[in-house]
């Protein structure tokens, strides 16, 4: 393989780590549409906890990327333009490397979560998933913080 055959690889993998990558805080990172809002909390005893895995994302650069390695990948190594065959050849390992570019971008986007059951403290039971961790346990004393955006369970400092 030739690098002008790379080129495309290269710069698919650098859109798929870039768009994977966050960067570590310090602090509790709290979605976007959590800020500004009015949050209500409620107190409760969590009942069950049952890991699950929230699926990823699925967007355009993993299907791009895999458009793109699927093309260099069937590409003639000799820099030629190959003939009609070798087109037909690349136009079906673009559309390969679509698919399993976006299965791929799934798979690696997947979050370990919990569903955690909470038992208010007046008699309401509640289901949240959120992301793993902290990891929650049976007993706990929880704040369940909810708004019109969401829900998200929290461990009690004032219970």
């Amino acid at each position: 393989m030739n690098t002008r055959a790379l080129l495309p690889v290269i710069v698919a993998g650098g859109f798929l780590a870039w768009g994977g990558c966050t960067f570590p805080s310090s602090s509790t990172v709290v979605p976007r549409n959590q800020a500004n809002q009015i949050q209500t909390a409620d107190y409760g005893t969590i009942l069950k906890v049952r890991e699950v895995t929230i699926e990823g994302r699925r967007t355009h650069i993993g299907q791009a990327g895999g458009a793109l390695v699927g093309i260099a990948a069937a590409a003639p190594s000799d820099g030629s333009r190959g003939g009609r065959d070798r087109q037909l050849a690349q136009a079906g390992a673009a559309i390969v490397g679509s698919v399993v570019g976006e299965a791929v971008e799934e798979a690696v986007t997947r979050k370990v979560a919990q569903e955690i059951t909470v038992q208010m403290k007046d008699g309401r039971i509640v289901v949240i998933t959120q992301e793993s961790p902290p990891l929650y346990r049976v007993g706990d004393e929880v704040q369940v913080i909810h708004s019109p955006a969401g829900a998200r369970v929290a461990m009690a400092t004032d219970y």
